[in-house]
């Protein structure tokens, strides 16, 4: 299945301000979430307490998105591991 993926203001703002490195493995990362979906090769954990929210870990980021329709991701954050987990 083919996904459709949006980024948030603020997620897009985030991913411009990524070195290069960490910009392109994103992107990436992204595009094959777009292309194969779920695929195992990701590292996708469904996010407790919220109904239809993943993270997905690239390298030290933690991308949290959010699966609205059955082909529409709207990815809300972009955040360092350390930031991704704080309460």
């Amino acid at each position: 299945m083919r996904y459709k993926i949006y980024l948030t203001g603020k997620a897009r703002k985030k991913l411009d301000s990524l070195n290069q490195k960490s910009r392109r493995m994103i992107l990436d990362t992204l595009s094959f979430l777009r292309d194969y979906g779920f695929s195992q090769r990701l590292d996708i954990k469904k996010l407790k307490g919220f109904k239809n929210h993943y993270r997905l870990r690239v390298g030290k980021y933690r991308i949290l998105f959010e699966l609205e329709k059955p082909d529409k991701i709207i990815i809300y954050a972009i955040l360092p591991r350390k930031k991704a987990y704080k309460k």
